[in-house]
């Protein structure tokens, strides 16, 4: 006993050692930010410039089905101040189904068609016209990339060309949102561009750093292209193409005197897609980049890579704000109860300070109008509904897929707050309190096996949830899911945030009942009651698996049918088969493992069909039961640890989720933490 506490106690002091780690890279990369914010208010210092010449130049603009803006493009770079003579605009219409090409040369563009739908995308459109062009009798002596839905300002090739006679072979303009005060989405969206294309990259150049591509407003010497040709083509293939650069020891070259804007959507499908595309591309620079960066910093000591490395490995500000203040949630709850230093939170804290520091700072060196800090407001609840977005990028896009972004709602969802969280519902049972809207039984688990067995004596029906917070975020947003917990007889507390909530609405004594944990000690208990028991759901055999499982932990149990139906959507499924397995059985109580929200939607659509008195969703409780997958130690359950546990053994499937749920937490756990301190010095003080 002694050794197994022991071993306890060092797992906890090893997940702390993690936790800081984790807050200490979290705090030096907001700590990066801040100094970038700050260095922008310097102008970088420029050499004396070179004798006045003018190259000939070759913009490129790729275009994929863009009728509606490529005119608009092309009259923008044709009003360029850069002597008319020495530069031509190029449109590459590409794969396009609509007039793209007919009205790009009717704008004044000279426009190459590409029609090879086994190779498309922005990358692979940029190597076929920039190979054309370096092979043709009179090549450019340097090419500039801009994307189709774009307005250059006048001076936008002026700017780039003045840092390539300073003999800079590839520079980046300065790539800005159009303005638009449409919504408040909108503002975050063109300060979100501010932040990084004029304030991370001007921090960067004061301090003599490159910059790195972002995909519109490019220029490249045609020499380095011929030594270096365009090998990028994922959905991020201006981030893929910069890292390669810099190790070939090429160093991109910031031009905020080029300035070139373009819309940015900020809602529905287009702004979800753009996301994806964009971010999706990221993570796979991040996954097939980052380490060889950090190869040639070690092993070849290229010490001039660290800034690239860093600037890499640093995510969205938006995600580095939500693991910031989860990171705050998670080791102040672990502190709450004495098994976390307060110097651990402090550090998590360091981390959530800088992001809105960085933000701030930021804007004020990018002179954003007012109404950009106004917008500042709604930022945590934009910022919590994009990761479910960003979620999907966890088994959603390949870095490979291209997919074009429609040019242009839905709202933000809005991240719940403390008073929200623990605030009833007038004309609601007093005895359930709501959470988040939803009703929950502070009940424990021999509880609520009573009221199964109550429910099956009076044959009347009762559908059992078990909630935890993912449950609850869902039905935030989705209506249909909010209606089912709305209605459901019987919703029990699973997961330690939950079990807080309902402890700060009143109810003291909850006790965690997850499903794993509800329908061992049902099954003991129907096989006292001689009760018949249906599973329903699960794939490649483990509902049987299960069902035998349950047998032998409890002889003489009464397991009335199995049945694993073909995966399907809902709407989809044989339900009169299933409906009518299940009335055939004669069961008393039926489980049904479809995953959630899908098995609790189930049961509720079919519940004035469903022939047993008692129907609860269990989720992934037979594959525990079958030895599938395995549960956390005890310990971790106890201090409200298991998801650590499960994210660490199921990163794909569920750390999307986590992070989409930690824009939950940001008015909820934190207060939850505070309170329980609270609470326990009052205990303690003499």
């Amino acid at each position: 006993m002694v050794l197994a506490v022991s071993g306890a106690h060092l797992v906890v002091v090893g997940v702390i050692a993690i936790a800081v780690s984790v807050g200490v890279v979290a705090a030096g990369e907001g700590l990066y930010l801040v100094v970038l914010s700050a260095a922008a208010f310097v102008a970088p210092r420029r050499a004396a410039e070179a004798e006045p010449a003018w190259p000939r130049v070759t913009l490129l603009v790729p275009a994929h089905d863009e009728v509606a803006l490529v005119a608009r493009c092309v009259d923008s770079l044709l009003s360029q101040s850069y002597p008319r003579s020495r530069y031509e605009v190029v449109v590459i219409a590409d794969n396009c189904t609509d007039d793209t090409a007919a009205v790009a040369r009717r704008a004044g563009a000279r426009v190459l068609v590409r029609d090879d739908p086994s190779l498309v995308g922005k990358g692979r459109a940029l190597r076929w016209a920039m190979d054309l062009l370096l092979a043709a009798d009179a090549p450019p002596e340097a090419i500039g990339v801009v994307d189709a839905d774009s307005i250059a300002d006048p001076g936008f090739l002026a700017g780039l060309v003045e840092e390539y006679r300073r003999g800079w072979p590839v520079i980046q303009g300065e790539y800005l949102a159009l303005p638009d005060t449409s919504s408040t989405r909108a503002e975050l969206r063109g300060a979100a561009f501010l932040l990084f294309h004029r304030v991370r990259f001007a921090g960067r150049a004061a301090l003599g750093l490159p910059c790195s591509l972002v995909g519109n407003g490019m220029l490249f010497d045609a020499a380095l292209l011929r030594a270096h040709p365009w090998d990028a083509f994922s959905s991020a293939e201006d981030v893929e193409f910069s890292v390669d650069l810099r190790l070939a020891g090429i160093r991109p070259r910031f031009a905020p005197g080029a300035r070139i804007s373009a819309p940015v959507s900020s809602a529905g499908r287009a702004a979800r897609t753009q996301r994806l595309r964009w971010e999706g591309g990221r993570l796979h620079v991040v996954r097939s980049r980052l380490p060889g960066l950090l190869a040639a910093i070690v092993g070849r000591g290229r010490w001039d890579l660290v800034d690239a490395a860093v600037d890499l490995a640093v995510p969205p500000v938006g995600v580095l704000a939500s693991v910031s203040v989860a990171g705050v949630a998670a080791v102040g709850g672990l502190a709450a109860v004495g098994d976390a230093p307060i110097s651990a939170v402090a550090i998590w804290a360091a981390a959530a300070v800088m992001v809105p520091l960085h933000i701030v700072v930021g804007l004020i060196a990018a002179h954003a109008p007012p109404s950009t800090f106004r917008a500042l407001v709604a930022a945590p609840a934009v910022v919590g509904a994009e990761l479910a977005t960003r979620a999907r990028l966890l088994h959603g896009l390949r870095a490979s897929t291209w997919e074009r972004t429609e040019r242009p709602g839905v709202g933000a969802l809005a991240a719940p707050t403390f008073a929200e969280a623990t605030t009833p519902t007038r004309g609601r049972d007093a005895s359930r309190p709501e959470i988040l809207g939803i009703p929950i039984d502070a009940l424990d688990v021999d509880a609520a096996v009573q009221r199964c067995v109550d429910a099956v004596r009076d044959r009347t029906f009762l559908q059992v949830c078990t909630v935890n917070l993912d449950f609850l975020v869902n039905a935030r947003h989705d209506a249909a899911t909010r209606a089912v917990l709305s209605a459901s007889g019987l919703n029990l507390p699973d997961g330690a945030p939950v079990g807080w909530l309902v402890r700060l609405a009143g109810r003291g004594g909850v006790h965690r009942v997850a499903g794993a944990d509800l329908v061992p000690a049902l099954a003991s208990r129907a096989a006292d009651e001689r009760l018949r028991l249906f599973l329903l759901g699960g794939e490649g055999g483990v509902a049987q698996r299960a069902a035998t499982a349950l047998i032998r932990e409890n002889p003489g149990l009464l397991i009335a049918g199995v049945y694993e139906p073909p995966r399907a959507p809902l709407g989809q499924m044989d339900d009169a088969g299933i409906l009518e397995r299940v009335a055939r059985a004669r069961a008393d109580v039926l489980l049904v493992a479809f995953g959630h929200p899908k098995q609790e939607r189930w049961i509720h659509d079919h519940a004035d069909a469903l022939p047993v008195p008692v129907a609860i969703g269990v989720g992934c409780t037979f594959d525990l039961l079958a030895g599938r997958r395995t549960r956390a130690p005890r310990w971790m359950q106890d201090h409200g640890l298991e998801w650590l546990y499960r994210a660490a053994h199921e990163p794909v499937r569920l750390g999307g989720r986590y992070l989409r749920d930690a824009g939950a937490l940001v008015g909820v756990f934190v207060p939850a933490a505070l309170h329980q301190r609270h609470r326990r010095q009052k205990v303690d003080a003499p």
